[in-house]
């Protein structure tokens, strides 16, 4: 198997797991315990909370573990309302993971103003845009919501800008930094978001562990109730054996950047080349951005039927996803292809490659003959 869905879920890697074995029977107890072993298990928690707080160029007071990238998106935008209450306004980007989006519509629901901005053919917010929606400002305690980098197509937002006009008109500012963490340079020194969201298993660490960076006096109302841990923001039984293998996963990625990074556009664009070559028709989605993730390719292919070209390549052993759902007519069914404005009138395979740590690029060349050859076929059968 070549497996170039890292976007979705990076397998754990050995020295994530070598880390984390080490912590079984020694310190895999509730950290919240007054007895000796609970106090190890505390102080693995606090020491991986410590080294993932450095490496984002923040205190390790501001890092709150959760149980992943969407329960700490989820706590950072419902958090947000809920403690303003009804006068909240929620700024969103139309590109927004779902865990963003549909947080905000909850918040609608409960009384909270939301407001959806467009964005470029590229995926990228203007921060004209912001700025412009911010100027009509009323006085409202307002949160704007910008991920760092599109999961589905890759593109870099001007996060440094966005948070600036934001804190210009007293807006806080969060970003959904899950797909940019280790792909590109992510720190709080440089963008001072008042919350960030990273997940763990995007980095080769275990899945149901994920943090909320939250800095400043930004105010969150809890999602769930019960005791103190992590400021009573998350509470429940910690994870030390997961906060462990997460630290090392941030270890890793911040010790292997930029040559991972350099690496992993080489890949995407001799991927990009050869695809093109082989489907002179092919889409690049974002390809107009100034900055696109390095390890991750989105491509759209005229002409074919999503469902089948992807069942082709699992069964010759290539693990792709599509990044949107399957479709034909007008719609792509991604929201964030609707949202950059493509809608192909007519079948539209979209297919979203992304690398990890050992990709080859003997996977890319096999990858790309693979669905060069799937395309003719299908193709070929259609006439």
């Amino acid at each position: 198997m070549i497996y170039l869905d890292h976007a979705a879920t990076s397998p754990l890697r050995p020295a994530v797991w070598d880390a984390m074995s080490r912590i079984v029977g020694t310190a895999d107890f509730n950290p919240a315990s007054i007895h000796s072993a609970g106090g190890r298990a505390a102080e693995v928690l606090e020491r991986a909370r410590q080294q993932i707080a450095a490496a984002l160029g923040t205190e390790r007071s501001n890092i709150l573990f959760t149980g992943g990238g969407t329960q700490s998106d989820n706590l950072a935008v419902l958090g947000f309302a809920r403690s303003a209450g009804e006068t909240a306004r929620l700024l969103v980007s139309a590109v927004e993971h779902k865990a963003v989006l549909e947080a905000a519509r909850r918040a609608a629901v409960e009384g909270s103003t939301v407001e959806v901005m467009p964005v470029d053919s590229a995926g990228r917010l203007d921060p004209q845009t912001l700025e412009d929606r911010l100027s009509t400002d009323d006085g409202r305690p307002a949160l704007v919501s910008v991920m760092w980098a599109n999961s589905e197509v890759g593109t870099v937002q001007p996060v440094r800008e966005l948070c600036e006009v934001a804190h210009r008109y007293g807006a806080f500012f969060h970003t959904d930094a899950v797909q940019a963490f280790g792909k590109v340079s992510v720190s709080l020194d440089a963008v001072p978001a008042d919350l960030l969201t990273v997940t763990a298993h995007k980095l080769g660490g275990p899945v149901g562990i994920g943090l909320l960076a939250r800095c400043g006096d930004v105010s969150l109302e809890p999602l769930s109730y019960g005791g103190s841990q992590e400021r009573a923001m998350w509470p429940g039984t910690q994870n030390p054996v997961g906060a462990a293998g997460f630290a090392e996963a941030v270890r890793l990625a911040d010790s292997e950047f930029p040559e991972s990074a350099d690496r992993w556009t080489d890949l995407r664009t001799d991927l990009e080349r050869r695809l093109r070559e082989a489907v002179p028709d092919l889409r690049v989605h974002a390809e107009g951005s100034p900055e696109r993730l390095p390890h991750l390719l989105s491509v759209g292919i005229p002409g074919c039927d999503q469902a089948v070209l992807l069942t082709a390549l699992d069964l010759a052993g290539i693990s792709v996803s599509a990044g949107s759902a399957c479709a034909s007519g007008v719609s792509t069914g991604s929201h964030v292809l609707e949202a950059m404005g493509v809608r192909p009138a007519g079948d539209y395979a979209v297919l979203r490659f992304s690398f990890g740590p050992a990709t080859t690029s003997t996977d890319i060349e096999t990858a790309a003959g693979t669905v060069a050859g799937a395309v003719a076929r299908l193709r070929g059968s259609r006439r």
